[in-house]
């Protein structure tokens, strides 16, 4: 007689295996199904950013702009009295160029100031 493992032929219940592959082939299958199970897991690749450009907008970036434009409005505000004293007559009367004029004509005399009026 030929070696037949099928137990329950055509019976319509699951084929038994015969108590000599049992062990094996169920060491083999359990195999198989842990197998299946890892390619069923998919796991994502993560996106590892690739310029400087391409960075997740985050609390810290919303910080990095505040503090850009807390330096610039700075930077214009310090710049604004600057540009008025570049712009701005100095001169307290029109008879000052005169008087430094006739103090000074060729220009090579260093006129000091008496520093007790100035406070």
């Amino acid at each position: 007689q030929a070696f037949r493992p099928w137990t329950a032929r055509g019976s319509g219940r699951a084929p038994r295996l015969s108590s000599a592959l049992q062990g094996p082939l169920a060491m083999s299958l359990r195999g198989a199904l842990s197998l299946s199970r890892a390619m069923r897991m998919k796991v994502d690749i993560p996106k590892f950013t690739t310029s400087r450009l391409a960075r997740r907008y985050n609390m810290m970036e919303e910080d990095r702009i505040k503090w850009y434009n807390w330096n610039l409005a700075c930077i214009v505000l310090t710049g604004v009295p600057l540009l008025w004293m570049g712009t701005v007559n100095y001169h307290t009367s029109e008879d000052t160029k005169v008087l430094a004029r006739s103090l000074n004509p060729t220009g090579s005399a260093k006129i000091t100031y008496d520093l007790r009026m100035y406070g």
